[in-house]
């Protein structure tokens, strides 16, 4: 059986060399450190230092920071289940994950006739629901596309109130969760530039769930391109 110094050692470079994103989580989550901690950029060097049955040493720029385990453990042979549940504890008290850290959020403009097709199409169904007028004679709709069809525009018209409440209810609060449940989440760590930020949330203001699936998409394909990180 293996010391336990020689546990100890092998855990110190096992954290150090793969896990030094779990220690940055422990500090955040139970010494209240900034989440831009965990960011690749932050210049700040952490190392786990020292690891005992009761508690885990974290040096911050050369200054330890100890974090105690509750319960203790009965040895070390225990520290990795330990280890890994407090890392999950910390991602759901914080809202963040290992994959999401490293990415760098981008918007994807409409590709392909298809999505240019859904935008022109959204586009218009907000012009008719927020200008009715144009359904009705002397506007624009009524003289030019419908002027040999006024019962279409007639009709359409009639579909207006219950059209624009339906639009204005799932949108505006997709738009509302998608700002405060998503963006809110991605804010501080990996971050989003305002322009960035600003594109996205009119595009599910105007595409709804289809632009919250886009966003999972880009989330997927930024995570892709770091390579998923496993425990």
């Amino acid at each position: 059986m293996a010391s336990e110094d020689a546990v100890r050692t092998r855990i110190l470079n096992h954290m150090n060399k793969d896990h030094v994103y779990d220690s940055k989580l422990y500090l955040i989550h139970r010494l209240s450190y900034p989440k831009t901690l965990l960011l690749p950029s932050n210049p700040a060097k952490v190392q786990l230092s020292d690891i005992q049955t009761t508690h885990l040493t974290i040096t911050v720029d050369d200054v330890a920071k100890e974090i105690p385990f509750d319960p203790p453990m009965a040895s070390l042979s225990d520290s990795r289940v330990r280890l890994v549940e407090m890392t999950k504890q910390a991602e759901a008290a914080l809202g963040v994950d290992r994959d999401m850290v490293s990415i760098t959020p981008v918007y994807l403009p409409p590709r392909g006739i298809g999505e240019w097709t859904l935008l022109f199409t959204m586009l218009s169904c907000m012009y008719l629901l927020f200008i009715p007028s144009t359904l009705q004679p002397g506007g624009l709709l009524y003289s030019t596309i419908l002027k040999d069809y006024p019962w279409i525009a007639d009709a359409m018209h009639k579909q207006v109130w219950w059209g624009y409440w339906v639009l204005v209810s799932f949108h505006v609060g997709e738009t509302l969760w998608f700002c405060f449940g998503v963006l809110g989440k991605f804010w501080e760590v990996p971050g989003v530039d305002i322009g960035t930020a600003a594109l996205w949330t009119i595009d599910v203001a105007i595409h709804g769930f289809y632009a919250l699936n886009k966003w999972k998409r880009m989330v997927r394909r930024q995570v892709k391109k770091n390579g998923k990180k496993d425990h």
